[in-house]
């Protein structure tokens, strides 16, 4: 439920980066205040002393986990504390003008790093550094000797030089993250209407068993817009994570879902279906979770035992206070929890055995290199062997060749996901293939192809 283009590792150096130079903007800012001060320049003074406010600010954002917020506001006072370097650059300071420089490589990139694509990476903000880097190779700036400073003719002409492009710079990416801010938040506004308009739909993926029978599915909410067509979950999801609306996507998806198994739960032959229903951070920290989850339950009058929550394995590393108790409540009136993308994040073996998990699912990442890539196989096989050993079901996903399939039931894997049993699909097409789904999946296993849900 990630951002796409992040993951843990990634922001740790997105943050660094900005943290490096809210430090810059409140060391820097601060010596030329007092120096500024000791000359009587007080207006001068007064401005350096914002600079290293600004500075401050950033590390508030950053203690705060506002790390776009902080990394957006980092680039946007690189251009304006270069050209203050040049305005305030005199004897008495003896700043090193080589530091300064670092701002822009710094807030570059923290932009690079932060978002990689737009018009306004590829085109806009190189274009703009790389002038303002022009500007100052044409001056005699002593870059290989910090402890010389510019002549004042020089940083004088710089100053004004640098101001120019610090305020071109600041008039492009003000009209961009204008539009940037009214496209968001259309975005919101409609993602925010599309509970009450009914946009959203729950599409199943199926799960089968080692003989390939059907034995459940995996809920996956998807969102279709009469304005913006079917949008894709990797382009909602953030934003829902960010504005907050994922608590009530999250359980409109959990109520759709229990009153979908409840249907099965009817039917003699959909009565042993499963249904896996991922959980997001947010939801899961929602003071009424253990409550809400047991009310949509009671109320959708399905088999609690057949309903799975997922939760990413990258939440058992947050070390969220009372996590084990609340996971603990649900599982004693008999729901399932299941670790989802075992592999992929960073938690240990006993943060594993600490909670009541009664499944684990392989990342897609390892089944896809199988058979050939013998590194995944072992890896594959040792996870197997650990669900084994802590009595856990064990679940592959991704599975999309039937060699993958048989080298995972080999293995010892218990149940399979991925696009050779079937995509995610709506609920007339997945009933379609509840019937003769026995005979069409048990075929993988004599050599026969995938069915045609795929």
């Amino acid at each position: 439920m990630a951002h796409p283009s992040w993951d843990d590792s990634h922001s740790r150096r997105v943050s660094a980066l900005t943290l490096l130079e809210a430090v810059l903007l409140m060391g820097i800012g601060g010596l030329w205040c007092v120096g500024l001060l000791m000359i009587d320049r007080p207006l001068l003074a007064g401005i350096n002393f914002a600079m290293a406010a600004l500075g401050a600010c950033l590390l508030v954002l950053l203690r705060r986990g506002q790390l776009r917020l902080a990394t957006l506001l980092a680039v946007h006072l690189a251009p304006l504390a270069v050209a203050a370097s040049c305005l305030f650059d005199n004897p008495p300071l003896g700043v090193p003008k080589a530091t300064v420089l670092y701002f822009l490589p710094i807030a570059a990139g923290s932009y690079f790093a932060f978002q990689r694509d737009g018009l306004y990476l590829r085109i806009v903000l190189p274009i703009l550094y790389l002038l303002a880097f022009i500007a100052f190779s044409l001056l005699p700036l002593a870059i290989s000797d910090p402890t010389l400073l510019v002549p004042a003719e020089a940083a004088h002409v710089a100053a004004w030089v640098n101001t120019v492009l610090a305020l071109i710079a600041l008039v492009f990416t003000l009209g961009l993250m204008h539009a940037d801010l009214t496209d968001r938040r259309g975005w919101e506004h409609d993602l925010g209407r599309a509970i009450a308009r009914g946009e959203f739909r729950l599409a199943y993926q199926p799960q089968v068993d080692r003989d390939g029978h059907l034995v459940g599915a995996e809920a996956l909410v998807r969102w279709h817009s009469p304005r913006r067509g079917n949008v894709p979950p990797g382009q909602f999801i953030p934003l829902a994570e960010e504005t907050g609306q994922i608590v009530a996507i999250g359980d409109w998806v959990l109520r759709a879902a229990c009153a979908q198994l409840a249907k099965w739960n009817a039917q003699p032959g959909t009565a042993h279906l499963t249904l896996s229903v991922n959980i997001s951070v947010a939801q899961f920290l929602q003071p009424d979770f253990v409550r809400n989850v047991t009310d949509i339950l009671t109320r959708s009058g399905c088999d609690v035992s057949r309903l799975k929550l997922e939760l990413t394995e990258s939440m058992l590393a947050e070390n969220m206070p009372d996590m084990a108790a609340r996971m603990q409540a649900l599982c004693d009136i008999g729901l399932v929890w299941a670790l989802d993308d075992l592999g992929a994040g960073y938690s240990s073996l006993q943060a594993l055995g600490q909670f009541p998990f009664a499944q684990i699912k392989l990342d897609q990442s390892f089944v896809r290199g199988l058979p050939a890539d013998e590194s995944s196989l072992r890896i594959v096989e040792a996870m197997i062997s650990l669900a084994d050993t802590l009595s856990l079901m064990s679940v592959a996903e991704g599975v999309e060749t039937e060699e993958q399939f048989r080298c995972l039931v080999e293995a010892g894997c218990e149940a399979f996901q991925g696009y050779l049993f079937g995509r995610p699909m709506d609920i007339d097409s997945f009933d379609a293939l509840i019937a003769p789904a026995p005979d069409a999946m048990a075929s993988i296993m004599d050599g026969g192809s995938a069915p045609h849900a795929r």
